[in-house]
């Protein structure tokens, strides 16, 4: 067979069904046999972050790798935004960029470079394919490595005259690899984990993406409701890690210092599941963790234990196996003394819950009405009408804040997020969609990242895929503005002009462009009713939501 044939024969025994790029020359081999293959379907964009996006959404709501075929030079360049986002969130991805003949290498060929200085800061690894005899084990080595926890994306670099070559290869002796991700921890270090838990006075937990690529959401659950400890999650979680509708979730932590709202004090015992768990948008001097706090983590990454400030209990471990053993550990060694603190515990940390909420409907009440929309009344209204099953793809960025309060469900395959590059949320919704057919896909995305991936509509268009796409429009990039008003050092006056404001886009006008119905709302009353008719058109549909610009959160003071 041919190299682009050995591809496709890869790709279906590792369970591919879609492959995500735009067309490009250096790839025309291997988009060739994709087209007579009839169980791999090639899906195209008009931009190549949109292809990204779209393999890692469908990654994500699958479980399978994302493919990604993409041109030489600029095509590669133009997937490293989401590229990054994906690295971030630790989704399963394969890249392959079409590189040019190998023998125009001394002739000055046209695009090409070396592609992989610019993926490798955001890849777990990434190879240069010199020999059709290496394509077999290159590509088995990528699937591996995207899908070994912890997972990632990988990209090979494959010139074009290997996928024309003709390969000899035997297949049966290359077959699907894969690490079980079942690391015990160390049985002493468990037993000292446990007995701090079980002693502590305000213990706490924040949790990261590994508990869900784990799938160690109920060991994670029995564990914080055996002791009735709070559980916190990280700002950039890309999955939900605890059902967000449960007494004992207490919200994300703001990448912002290391606070941990709702508690009477400060955590005396903090156990962190995961890598990469305190990342910082702003400099705070001193310490990440108050003194006398004590640390235990867990993570299956060695490099990612004790990274980023020391732990007094590093467990190197699944976090699935983990969590398992150390609940059975604990519940072996309460007291009846110390099972009763723990109810008391869980009856005040849910009655605050409740406060909490309480406080916040008080304060949505009174803005229910106002024009423009205040944020709290579109998410509501959009909540109250989520058919059941919906999932939801977020990329509301500051006006995430309000998705987190107003949206709590029981189900937690049911949202993705990302605070990373701008330009992911649309095509991350298509990937989603093509991955939970039947299931109704929201996209709820500001207006600002939009843009960067409103051609993503175009692919929505092309392929009928129903997915609902509400612009959180505020007029601009909010969390600048923010930036900039919380800035000391500003000498600027209140009239520059900054680059945060984006005027009044016209984005159902754009969406009609390329083939998706819009609709622009602008009155509180409207919102559900507008939402309504577009989850019912079962198509692709935009509905753009006109709201404060001057609301950069939820809990943040207001522009001024």
């Amino acid at each position: 067979m041919t190299g682009a044939e050995l591809v496709c024969r890869i790709f279906k025994d590792e369970g591919v069904k879609y492959v995500f790029g735009v067309p490009g020359s250096t790839e025309v081999p291997i988009m060739d046999a994709i087209a007579q293959d009839p169980d791999i379907k090639y899906v195209s964009a008009v931009h190549e972050a949109v292809s990204t996006g779209m393999a890692d959404g469908y990654a994500r709501a699958s479980g399978e790798v994302g493919v990604v075929l993409v041109h030489t030079s600029p095509g590669t360049a133009n997937v490293v935004g989401n590229l990054y986002t994906a690295h971030a969130a630790g989704t399963p991805m394969l890249v392959i960029g079409g590189k040019q003949d190998t023998r125009l290498q001394w002739s000055d060929c046209y695009l090409d470079s070396n592609l992989l200085p610019m993926v490798s800061q955001y890849t777990k690894a990434a190879w240069d394919v010199n020999h059709a005899h290496d394509l077999a084990t290159a590509l088995r080595r990528a699937f591996k490595e995207a899908r070994t926890p912890p997972t990632g994306p990988v990209f090979l670099a494959i010139p074009r005259d290997l996928q024309e070559q003709q390969v000899d290869v035997d297949l049966s002796l290359e077959r699907r690899r894969w690490v079980p991700p079942e690391g015990r921890p160390d049985r002493e270090r468990l037993r000292e984990a446990a007995k701090l838990l079980v002693e502590a006075e305000r213990p706490a937990i924040l949790a990261g993406r590994q508990v869900a690529d784990a799938d160690a959401v109920p060991e994670l659950v029995r564990l914080a409701e055996l002791l009735a400890i709070p559980v916190y999650a990280t700002a950039q979680i890309p999955k939900w890690v605890f059902p967000t509708s449960h007494p004992l979730y207490y919200n994300r932590i703001l990448p912002i210092g290391f606070q941990l709202a709702g508690l009477d004090g400060p955590a005396d015992v903090v156990l962190a599941i995961g890598s990469y768990l305190f990342k910082q948008i702003l400099y705070m001097p001193g310490a990440l963790l108050p003194a006398g706090m004590k640390f235990i983590q867990i993570d299956l990454d060695p490099g990612g234990l004790a990274r980023d400030c020391p732990a007094d209990i590093a467990m190197l471990a699944s976090p699935k196996t983990a969590l398992a053993e150390l609940a059975d550990e604990i519940e072996g060694m309460l007291s009846d003394a110390q099972r009763e603190a723990a109810r008391q515990r869980f009856d005040r940390l849910k009655r605050g819950r409740e406060e909490a909420r309480e406080a916040r409907e008080v304060q949505f009440k009174e803005v229910r009405d106002v024009v423009p929309i205040h944020p709290s009344r579109a998410m509501s209204d959009i909540v109250a009408a989520l058919p059941k099953g919906t999932i939801i793809v977020d990329e509301a960025v500051m006006l995430t804040t309000y998705v987190e309060y107003l949206y709590e469900s029981p189900d937690v395959s049911s949202y993705f997020s990302s605070n990373a590059c701008l330009g992911w949320g649309l095509p991350a919704a298509l990937g989603v969609s093509l991955a939970a057919p039947g299931r109704p896909v929201v996209a709820l995305i500001g207006d600002g990242a939009t843009l960067f991936g409103i051609q993503a509509l175009w692919t929505a268009a092309r392929y009928e895929l129903p997915v609902v796409f509400v612009v959180l429009n505020n007029s601009g990039f909010n969390a600048i503005k923010w930036a900039f008003a919380a800035f000391p050092f500003r000498t600027c006056g209140p009239d520059a002009d900054l680059g945060c404001d984006l005027g009044n886009v016209d984005f159902p006008g754009v969406a009609r462009a390329f083939g998706v119905d819009g609709e622009r709302v602008e009155q509180p009353g409207d919102v559900r009713p507008a939402f309504e008719r577009a989850i019912g058109a079962r198509k692709p549909v935009l509905v753009d939501i006109a709201l404060d610009p001057k609301d950069v959160g939820c809990g943040l003071p207001r522009l001024p």
